[in-house]
């Protein structure tokens, strides 16, 4: 009563697989669910459970009973015929045909994608070293000042250094059209050319106002703006001024360095600040770097893989946004209506999207294989310690966290973290002519995956 399978794999990495179950086989479970359905029907002239089997068919059905034995087997079946093909699914598998008599069942099993990289390691990057400017530093010090602004309302006409509120409108004039870059009914504004429209006079045009003012004005911008949309463009401003708050900014000193946190100077603050801006531009570069290389990679790289991968991204992406709205108060339906969307809009919008993803994680997963690189228990026991430091001395906050870390969610999260880091390091020393040799680092994981097994053994 083997099963009859026939397989056919097709340019997408799919398995079509094709199972005849013999009749014999359908018959035996439709006598064994006879079984169970006689225990719950009433026939007179019968005890429950002793209905004879031919007298339950007539009673009930021979097809109604034979789609129920087949509900009861499809699972076995199935899960019998991927142990005989010997092939484990990568994705959801697919019911695509289902035929009754002869009991036939048409599935499609999605397969490990392939990919076969370039020549990669010829790869080369110029990485320079990050450097902070004492101008960065200054600005991080200024932001800071504007962090612990001070506003008061006051009754006078609008000042430079104000803080302004303002309703109104902004548009630029086209040929046939207008293009609205400006409509709030309140907005914040602050005072300062520099930083409100720079390289244009619109400030200027709000100095003098007072509160229920309106005045309409054009400004034209910079050729070199900063949004190139805007660039050389005249723009038409309809404004209303609302309220006039003036603004106190603190001075840079050891008082304001003691109100940011743990510093005692402004030395220390800014030194301070010079550390988070260096490390946040080691990050950006680390970033771009990567960016860079795994988009070089794909360039060269073979990537195959079935459409149910494609399938499962945006089924989480669309799941990651909707955790996202039902976490911000939101009913999902309703959100959906806000944006003008539905799912089946959302996966449409999404697909190259999603494409990009998986063919850059199956590159970033198959450079994992070819570098044989791994996290080991040492490794992962180290980076646990390292976080638990920031608990301190509270040993049951401590220990909740280590388990935290060492299972689920919190595994997941710490292991991506240090196996990021090292393809980063990997990929540095590959673009800078500093990768490890190859063959070497494949007898290295041989001997460890043979120590393994002598020590199992």
């Amino acid at each position: 009563m083997t099963l009859n399978i026939r397989t056919e794999e097709d340019e997408r990495r799919q398995l079509k697989v094709t199972v005849e179950v013999p009749e014999s086989r359908v018959e035996e479970q439709m006598r064994r669910t006879a079984r169970k359905v006689a225990r719950d029907v009433a026939i007179p002239g019968f005890r429950p459970g002793k209905v004879p089997y031919n007298v339950l068919v007539q009673r009930i059905g021979r097809e109604a009973l034979r789609s129920e034995a087949v509900e009861e087997m499809i699972n076995p079946v199935f899960e019998e015929a991927l142990a005989e093909i010997e092939i484990a699914p990568y994705a959801q598998v697919s019911v695509d045909d289902l035929q009754m008599n002869p009991l036939v069942v048409a599935f499609t099993v999605p397969m490990e994608p392939v990919v076969r990289l370039g020549d990669y390691r010829s790869i080369r990057r110029d990485i320079e070293p990050v450097e902070v400017g004492d101008e960065a530093v200054q600005e991080a010090l200024e932001h800071l000042r504007s962090h612990h602004q001070v506003l008061e309302p006051v009754n006078r006409p609008v000042m430079s250094g104000d803080m302004v509120a303002v309703s109104g409108s902004g548009e630029i004039a086209k040929e046939d059209a207008t293009e609205v870059i400006m409509d709030e009914e309140r907005i914040e504004l602050l005072m300062d050319a520099e930083s409100t429209f720079p390289g244009t006079d619109f400030v200027d045009n709000l100095i003098g106002m007072e509160v229920g003012d309106e005045g309409e004005f054009s400004i034209t911008f910079p050729e070199e703006y900063e949004e190139e949309a805007l660039a050389g463009k005249q723009a038409t401003f309809s404004i209303t001024i609302l309220d006039v708050k003036s603004r106190f900014l603190p001075e840079l000193d050891d008082e304001l360095a003691k109100e940011e946190g743990d510093y005692e100077t402004l030395d220390e603050l800014r030194e301070g600040l010079r550390n988070d801006l260096e490390k946040q531009a080691e990050q950006r570069a680390r970033d771009e770097l990567f960016d860079s290389v795994v988009d070089e990679m794909l360039e060269n790289a073979e990537v195959v893989y079935p459409p149910a991968v494609l399938e499962d991204e945006l089924k989480q992406m669309v799941e990651t946004l909707k955790s996202q709205a039902t976490r911000s108060g939101w009913k999902w339906e309703d959100y959906l209506v806000l944006q003008g969307e539905t799912e089946e809009s959302l996966r449409e919008k999404w697909q190259e999207q999603a494409e990009r993803r998986v063919q850059r994680g199956l590159i970033v997963r198959e450079l994992l294989r070819n570098e044989k690189l791994a996290l080991t228990e040492q490794e992962l026991e180290a980076a646990i310690d390292t976080r638990l430091e920031r608990f301190g001395a509270a040993d049951e906050l401590r220990e909740q966290m280590r388990d935290f870390f060492r299972q689920g969610q919190g595994l997941e999260m710490i292991s991506n973290d240090l196996i990021m880091d090292k393809v980063y390091e990997r990929i540095e020393a590959i673009v800078t002519g500093n990768a490890p040799d190859l063959d070497a680092l494949e007898a290295e994981a041989a001997a460890v995956a043979n120590d393994a097994i002598s020590e199992e053994e």
